[in-house]
C-alpha cells in the first residue's frame, strides 16, 4: 500500500504480468476484487493489500455464485476504476484502490447507462456507443459532467468484462441482477455456463489439456501438480519436476498422483509421466527439515529414553531426533520447568556448551552521568536565596582569580619533569594550608581559572575547597594546565 493509499505501480504491473493482461485490465481486476470483499487493506505496522477470509469462501462456491458476487460488487462500487492510470490536475498518476478513484455517485451513473440498455427488448443492444451517449445526453443533459463520454465508455467496457453486457446488450443474468433478483441471476448464469468437465487429456510431451471448465476439485488437484501454460476455451497445463515436487511437498504420495492421472485422463497415461513421478518421489524427502525451539541432549541413551517415556514430560512435546538428542517446539525455560517438575535435574547451556543462567533479571534504566545535576530554573518571581548565593560566590571567585597576585606558574609537561614540580607545589600548599591558582580543563574541553585551597593531593586527584561552589571538589591532576601559589587575596 502506498503512503497515500492505493496500490503501487510496481505491484499493479506485477498483477498484470501474473494474470497475463494489460495494466488497465489489471487495475479493474484489483478494483473488482476489492468491490466483492475479496481484497482489503491490512492496517498494520506495514500496511498492504491482502486477500480476506471471504476469498476462501468465494473460492469454494460454484462458478455462477462467484459471478454474482463479482457482478453485484461492481454494480454497487462507489468508485471509477477507469480513472486508474490517468493523472490528476497536478500531473500525479492515480493508483488503483486509492481514494482518488472514489466517486459516491458512480453506482447511480452506472445504472443510468445500464437502464438505457434494459429499456431495449431482451436480446437487442447497441453497436454505436456515440448513439447511446446521444440518447443519455438527451435524457439527462447535465449528468456525468465533463467525463460523460468516458463514463459511458468505461461502464460498457467493464460491464462486458464482468458479463453483465455481451455484444452491446444486457445478458439474461445481467438483466436479472439489474432488477435485484440475485437468485434468478445465479440460475441464468448457471444455464449459460457449460457443464464442468470431469476429465483431462494427458499427452506424451507432459502437457495436460482441460477441454473445458474443470470441476472445482479436479481443478484444484491439477493446479497443484501442474502449471498453466496457456488459457482459453481449452486450458493447457504442463507437468514438470518442480510441479511434481510441489505436490509431494503437500503430503501427496506417488501412488496418489498415479491414481489422479489414471482415473481422470481420457487418454492413456504416457510412460514419460509415470517415470517422472517415480523419479521425483524416489529422491523426495531424503532430507528432513523441522523447527525446534529447544534441544535436550544427554550422553546416556537410557536417561533420554526415561525422559521420553515419562508421562509427566508430555507437556514439553519432546521427540527423539537421535539416540541421545530430543527436540521440543517449546521455549527452553518452559522445557526446563517441565523436566524439573518431573523430578529431573536439567541444566541450560549456550551455543558454546557452557552453562548459562536463565534467571530473569529486574528491569533496568540507563544510569545518569556522575556529577550531573538538574538545571536550576528561576521561577517567574525571581531566583531563590541558594541560587543567588551561588552566583555571588562564582562572581567573587572569578574576580579573585583575575586580580590575585601569585607566584610563578608551573605548567606541567607530560614529557618533562614539570609534572613532578606541579605535584610538589600542590602537596606543599596542602601541608601549609595555602591557596593555589590553577588553570583547569574539564571533561568537555572548557578551560577556566580558579582558586582552590588544597586539602589532599594523591592518587591522581586534587581535593580542595573551591570558593566558587562553596564546597570541596575533586580535580584530575592530568587536567591541570598550570598552578601557582597565591600571594595575597
Amino acid at each position: 500500500m502506498l503512503r497515500s493509499g492505493g496500490l503501487g505501480v510496481r505491484e499493479a504491473r506485477r498483477v498484470a504480468r501474473h494474470v497475463d493482461t494489460d495494466d488497465a485490465t489489471a487495475a479493474f481486476v484489483v478494483e473488482l476484487a476489492a468491490a466483492a470483499g475479496l481484497v482489503a487493506a491490512d492496517d498494520g505496522t506495514d500496511p498492504d493489500w491482502a486477500p480476506t477470509t471471504q476469498a476462501d469462501l468465494w473460492l469454494a462456491q460454484t462458478p455462477q455464485q462467484r459471478w454474482v458476487a463479482l457482478a453485484a460488487g461492481w454494480l454497487e462500487l462507489p468508485r471509477l476504476p477507469g480513472l486508474a492510470g490517468t493523472r490528476d490536475e497536478r500531473d500525479r498518476p492515480l493508483a488503483p484502490l486509492s481514494d482518488d478513484l472514489r466517486r459516491p455517485l458512480a453506482p447511480r451513473d452506472r445504472r443510468w447507462v445500464l437502464d438505457a440498455l434494459a429499456d431495449l427488448p431482451p436480446g437487442n443492444g447497441v453497436t454505436d456507443h456515440a448513439e447511446l451517449a446521444g440518447v443519455l445526453g438527451w435524457r439527462a443533459p447535465r449528468r456525468g459532467g465533463r467525463l460523460r463520454a468516458e463514463l459511458i465508455e468505461w461502464t460498457l467496457r467493464e460491464a462486458t468484462a464482468v458479463g453483465v453486457v455481451a455484444l452491446g446488450a444486457l445478458t439474461g443474468a445481467g438483466r436479472a441482477l439489474l432488477a435485484g433478483d440475485r437468485a434468478a441471476a445465479v440460475t441464468a448464469m448457471g444455464t449459460a455456463l457449460p457443464e464442468p468437465v470431469d476429465h483431462v487429456l494427458v499427452q506424451a510431451d507432459l502437457t495436460v489439456v482441460a477441454p473445458g471448465q474443470l470441476q472445482p476439485e479436479l481443478a484444484a488437484e491439477l493446479a497443484l501438480v501442474a502449471d498453466v501454460e496457456s488459457a482459453g476455451s481449452a486450458t493447457v497445463y504442463r507437468v514438470t519436476e518442480a510441479t511434481v515436487r510441489r505436490a509431494l511437498d503437500t503430503g501427496r504420495g506417488a501412488a496418489e498422483l498415479h491414481e489422479l492421472f489414471a482415473t481422470r485422463s481420457a487418454t492413456p497415461v504416457p510412460q514419460s509421466l509415470t517415470y517422472l513421478i517415480d523419479d521425483v518421489a524416489r529422491r523426495h524427502g531424503r532430507l528432513r527439515a523441522s523447527a525446534a525451539a529447544s534441544i535436550l541432549r544427554c550422553d546416556d541413551p537410557a536417561l533420554i529414553a526415561e525422559v521420553l517415556a515419562d508421562r509427566r514430560t508430555a507437556d514439553a512435546h519432546l521427540r527423539r531426533i537421535a539416540p541421545t538428542v530430543l527436540a521440543s517446539p517449546r521455549p527452553l525455560a518452559e522445557v526446563l520447568d517441565v523436566l524439573r517438575a518431573a523430578g529431573f535435574a536439567p541444566v541450560a547451556e549456550g551455543a558454546d556448551g557452557q552453562v548459562v543462567d536463565l534467571r530473569t533479571q529486574g528491569r533496568r534504566v540507563p544510569a545518569k552521568q556522575r556529577g550531573s545535576r538538574p538545571a536550576v530554573v528561576a521561577g517567574p518571581g525571581g531566583m531563590d536565596a541558594e541560587r543567588a548565593a551561588q552566583l555571588v560566590r562564582q562572581i567573587r571567585a572569578g574576580d579573585a582569580a583575575g586580580t590575585v597576585r601569585h607566584g610563578p606558574a608551573v605548567r606541567p609537561d607530560p614529557s618533562s619533569s614539570d609534572t613532578a614540580a606541579t605535584l610538589s607545589l600542590l602537596q606543599g600548599a596542602a601541608r601549609e594550608r595555602r591557596s593555589v591558582w590553577i588553570g583547569y580543563v574539564d571533561a568537555y574541553g572548557v578551560a577556566s581559572r580558579r582558586i582552590v585551597e588544597p586539602v589532599l593531593v594523591g592518587g591522581g586527584v586534587l581535593e580542595g575547597f573551591d570558593p566558587a561552589h562553596g564546597g570541596v571538589r575533586r580535580f584530575a591532576l592530568h587536567r591541570i594546565t598550570s598552578a601557582a601559589l597565591v600571594d595575597t587575596l
